[in-house]
């Protein structure tokens, strides 16, 4: 025997189970313009589509779409209210295309209590990853992130063209019971009653795995090559730095203006000693210089140094002014802005070059910082520990027997770039690295150096030895220079 009823009587029957719903609403960022022609417009950011001249019925729909969430029997009601029975069935299709376009969020609830919502990040695309079968099955996507927003809970994932918006804190404590083999979804702890509903839970789970947030437990799905070679974290940041697969603000947006103000152009010095480096004869080098051609076909990456005739402070000095000096600089009202032998996106040359010398004929070892605007040598730290493990990191990313008698450094000015442009700025950054190492194995090629461009360096080793803030100003990239030695090895260029 159950409980009583509404009525009081006392019923013999279970309780009609809890089933999950759908509630329409257009995406919260989306604007509504209707244009003189009588067509409606609709956009989000900068893209738009027209949905064409809309009936009395339809336009109210659309309007009702804008205020709140509503069902799909409330969206046909207020149509039928304006265009009777008939107008009805130009319904579906309206919904039909507002879907496909990525201008509805669509939240499930139950019992009338909202559970999440799908929010579209574009228009809609087939997810990569997907699963239709036993929700009892699943797990959670390596790639899927579940992280805070001002609005509370949000689920993502690269692979997604949706980002979910948790409504119901237990659902956290749902997804976290379900990584491992072992796990059920029927798990005890903090939950709501409406996860207490079987058909509520499986409901949920089912709409996340044909989203791709949800996967079999097997792994297979996520074990194909295509899926394998990735990271998570560097899906998410291919996936992230580039458009279609988000609806972040992106690119030159200045979103920083008025809030922070914009780094300048140079770098404030470095106090303490510093080392004047010889300025280059331009004039003479476009006479002597060898053909592009020649530095093009000529270039290797070389790690074998010749300690015997080192590099001198005359050749780090022009390696250095052909690569990276301070040509120009330039205020375009918003921030300052530069110009150097390398291009950089925005002119905002957020590069900086600290030499790491362990040989170098005419300048003591040590970490210094390249002035590109001085053209000099500005001490950063006298060898010590920290210095050494820096060395260290170097030969042994490059394989070498013997210390590089100079790591070039190469940081980034983080807010040169971040202050002006959004979700893109450190993919923009790296590109900048890849950039100036083309400039500067050229420049090696050309002047008879041997140069060697990094994978990957410690950027905590440098915070240590420069006293540099890490996520103000850090290492990006790292450049081996010397004078150039015997290779030996397989003779294979690199």
């Amino acid at each position: 025997m159950t409980g009583p009823d509404a009525s009081g009587v006392i019923s013999n029957h279970p309780p009609a189970p809890v089933r999950v719903g759908e509630l329409l609403r257009l995406h919260p960022g989306a604007r509504v313009v209707p244009v003189p022609s009588g067509a409606t417009q609709i956009f989000i950011g900068q893209r738009g589509t027209s949905l064409g001249a809309l009936s009395p019925g339809l336009a109210a729909a659309v309007e009702l779409l804008g205020t709140k969430p509503v069902s799909s029997d409330e969206l046909l009601d207020v149509v039928r209210s304006h265009e009777g029975e008939l107008g009805m069935l130009k319904t579906p299709k309206l919904l039909q295309r507002l879907r496909a376009g990525g201008w509805l969020a669509v939240t499930l609830e139950a019992a009338g209590e909202p559970l999440l919502t799908f929010r579209p990040l574009g228009p809609a695309v087939p997810p990569a990853l997907k699963h239709d079968g036993d929700p009892a099955e699943l797990r959670m996507s390596r790639f899927a992130v579940l992280r805070a927003e001002s609005a509370g809970m949000v689920l993502e994932s690269p692979l997604a063209h949706v980002a979910v918006e948790l409504h119901d804190p237990a659902l956290a404590g749902l997804l976290a019971s379900l990584p491992t083999q072992q796990a059920s979804p029927d798990t005890e702890g903090a939950r709501t009653r409406l996860l207490d509903q079987p058909e509520v839970v499986s409901g949920l789970l089912s709409a996340l795995a044909r989203h791709g947030f949800l996967v079999p437990r097997s792994g297979a799905a996520e074990e194909d090559f295509r899926f394998a070679q990735w990271s998570p974290h560097e899906l998410w940041f291919h996936s992230r730095t580039r458009v279609g697969r988000h609806d972040l603000p992106y690119g030159g947006t200045y979103w920083a203006k008025g809030t922070a103000e914009p780094l300048p152009a140079v770098r404030p010095s470095f106090e303490g000693v510093s080392v004047e480096l010889p300025r280059v004869d331009l004039e003479a080098l476009r006479a002597s210089d060898r053909t592009l051609t020649e530095v093009l076909e000529d270039r290797h990456s070389l790690r074998v140094h010749d300690s015997a005739s080192p590099l001198t402070a005359a050749q780090l000095g022009e390696f250095l002014y052909r690569s990276a000096r301070n040509r120009a600089q330039y205020d375009d009202g918003s921030q300052q802005l530069g110009d150097r032998p390398y291009p950089s996106g925005g002119r905002a040359y957020e590069l900086e070059i600290y030499p790491l010398i362990d040989q170098v004929d005419g300048v003591a070892p040590g970490l210094y910082h390249y002035d590109p605007e001085g053209h000099r040598l500005e001490l950063v730290a006298e060898p010590g520990p920290a210095l050494t493990r820096l060395t260290e990191m170097s030969r042994a990313t490059a394989q070498m027997s013997a210390a590089p008698q100079v790591t070039l450094l190469v940081t980034a000015r983080f807010g040169r770039v971040m202050w002006k442009y959004s979700t893109m700025g450190y993919a923009l950054v790296l590109k900048h690295v890849g950039v100036l190492y083309q400039v500067m194995y050229s420049v090696a090629t050309a002047m008879g150096l041997a140069g060697c461009g990094l994978g990957g360096g410690d950027s905590d080793a440098f915070a240590a030895a420069s006293g540099v803030p890490w996520e103000s100003e850090s290492t990006v990239g790292e450049f081996l220079l010397g004078s150039r030695g015997e290779e030996g090895g397989s003779g294979v260029p690199a």
